[in-house]
C-alpha cells in the first residue's frame, strides 16, 4: 500500500474570490518558475454549460490558489495577461480547457500528463494511478462527481481539488523522464502541440446555433424528416429551458427521453406518458411537452430539417469487403495485424498509434478502391497519412508499417 495523501503539504489554501486577491496571486505565479499546473473544477451535471467553478494553480516558487471565477463577474480578467505565456501541466487537457477558453486562459505550450502515460504505455492513466505508479503516494479521491457549483464549498473538496494539482508537476516531470528514456518525448510534443491548437480561440469554429440539436446523442438513428423537426423542437425547447434556470439540460428531459419522442412522435397525451423516462410526475410535463411535439409537426413541411449525410470517401462497411472488395479486405487484414504487432512491440494501445477507422480508411485506399490513385512510395504514402491529421511521429511509424505490409509485397504481383 501507497502512503495516501488527504491534504497538501503546506495545507489548502482559502478560495480566492476578489479582483484584488486574483490579481495578486497571478502575480506571484507568474514570478514563480517551471511549468503551471491547472486544474479545473466544474458541474456540468448540474448546470448548464461546463464552465469552471473553481480554478487550481501550482507552480514551484509560488504554491497553489484555488479561485472561484464565479464569485464576482469579471473577477478572473488580468489572469490571461499574466499566465497565458507560461507552458502548463494538465491532465486530461481536452476536458479542461474548453472551460479555460472561456476565461481567456489559453497555454503557450502544454504537457499533458493523461497524454504523456499513453504513449510511455502504461495501462491505467488516471491522475491517481499515475501518480501512485511512478510517485508511489496515493491520493485521496472521491468528489470528482459532486456539484461544484454550489457555495460554500466543504473543507474535504477543497482538499481534494487542491491535490489534483499538488504532484502534477513532479508527475510530469516523471513521465517526461520515461518518455525521454523510450526516446518518445518528441511524440508527446507533438500530441501535446495538436490538442492546444484544438482548443485554440483561432482554430475552434462553434456550431451554427440552428445545428446544434444535430449533436444530440441518438439523433443519428432519426432518419424521416418528421423524426427530425420533433428532435429539433424538443431539444430547443429542453435547451431555452435549461439555460434560462443555469441547470443541466438532462434535468429538464433526458437524451434518450427525446429521442424515442421523435422516433415514434406522439399523436396523443397518452403517447407521452408512456415513454420510458418521461418526467410524468412533474407539474405540467404533459401538457407542455405534448404542445412542442404538436406544434413541430404543424409547422410547413417544407421547413421541417433533413437528415445531413456525412461525407465519405464512400466506401462501404467493412464487414462487406470480403464480398464486394476483397483487395482492399486482404490490405485491411495484413495491416490490422501488424498494427497490433506494432502496438505490441512498443507496449501501447493500437488506438494511440493510429485510429483504426482511419487504417480501414488506409486500406480501402490501397485496395484501389479509393477515387485516387493507388500510393506506390514512400512519400505518396506520408501524404495520404497526412490526410488524416497524423502527427509527424505517427506518419513516420506508419509509413514504415505500409512500406512492409503492403509496398514492399507488390513488388510482386498481388492475386
Amino acid at each position: 500500500m501507497y502512503p495516501v495523501l488527504t491534504t497538501p503539504a503546506d495545507g489548502t489554501p482559502q478560495v480566492l474570490t476578489s479582483p484584488r486577491d486574483i490579481a495578486a496571486a497571478g502575480a506571484v505565479l507568474a514570478n514563480g518558475y517551471g511549468p503551471l499546473a491547472v486544474d479545473t473544477e466544474r458541474a456540468s451535471a448540474f448546470r448548464y454549460d461546463d464552465r469552471a467553478f473553481l480554478l487550481q494553480f501550482r507552480r514551484q516558487g509560488a504554491g497553489t490558489f484555488l479561485i472561484d471565477p464565479e464569485s464576482i463577474p469579471g473577477c478572473t480578467d488580468c489572469l490571461p495577461a499574466q499566465l497565458n505565456d507560461l507552458t502548463w501541466i494538465i491532465h486530461a487537457a481536452h476536458s479542461d480547457l474548453p472551460a479555460l477558453r472561456e476565461l481567456g486562459l489559453y497555454p503557450a505550450n502544454l504537457i499533458d500528463t493523461e497524454i504523456a502515460g499513453r504513449l510511455a504505455g502504461f495501462p491505467k492513466v488516471g491522475l491517481a494511478s499515475l501518480t501512485e505508479e511512478l510517485l508511489s503516494i496515493s491520493l485521496a479521491k472521491g468528489h470528482g462527481q459532486e456539484d461544484w457549483s454550489s457555495r460554500p464549498l466543504p473543507s474535504d473538496w477543497l482538499d481534494y481539488a487542491a491535490l489534483d494539482v499538488e504532484l502534477l508537476i513532479e508527475l510530469a516531470n516523471s513521465l517526461t523522464d520515461v518518455l525521454v528514456e523510450l526516446d518518445r518525448y518528441s511524440w508527446l510534443v507533438e500530441e501535446c502541440e495538436a490538442v492546444r491548437l484544438a482548443f485554440s480561440p483561432d482554430y475552434v469554429v462553434p456550431l451554427a446555433d440552428d445545428d446544434r440539436w444535430r449533436q444530440l446523442r441518438g439523433v443519428g438513428k432519426l432518419r424521416r424528416p418528421e423524426q427530425l423537426v420533433v428532435a429539433k423542437a424538443l431539444w430547443n425547447q429542453r435547451d431555452q429551458i435549461a439555460r434560462q434556470r443555469d441547470v443541466s439540460p438532462t434535468s429538464v428531459l433526458p437524451h434518450q427521453v427525446i429521442i424515442a419522442l421523435a422516433e415514434h412522435p406522439a399523436r396523443t397525451k397518452g403517447d407521452i406518458i408512456k415513454t420510458r423516462g418521461f418526467p410524468r410526475k412533474r407539474r405540467g410535463a404533459v401538457d407542455q411537452w405534448f404542445a412542442v411535439v404538436q406544434d413541430a409537426l404543424a409547422t410547413p413541411k417544407r421547413q421541417w430539417p433533413r437528415q445531413v449525410r456525412q461525407k465519405t470517401i464512400g466506401r462501404p462497411h467493412h464487414k462487406h469487403w470480403p464480398e464486394c472488395a476483397p483487395r482492399a479486405q486482404r490490405c485491411w487484414e495484413a495491416l490490422q495485424a501488424a498494427h497490433q504487432n506494432l502496438a505490441d512491440d512498443l507496449g501501447i494501445r493500437p488506438d494511440t498509434i493510429f485510429k483504426p477507422s482511419d487504417l480501414r480508411d488506409v486500406a480501402w485506399a490501397f485496395g484501389g478502391c479509393g477515387n485516387k490513385p493507388v500510393p506506390t512510395h514512400a512519400d505518396e504514402v506520408r501524404e495520404l497519412l497526412a490526410t488524416f491529421n497524423a502527427r509527424p511521429w505517427q506518419i513516420e511509424l506508419m509509413t514504415g508499417l505500409i512500406a512492409e505490409t503492403v509496398l514492399l509485397p507488390r513488388r510482386q504481383p498481388l492475386p
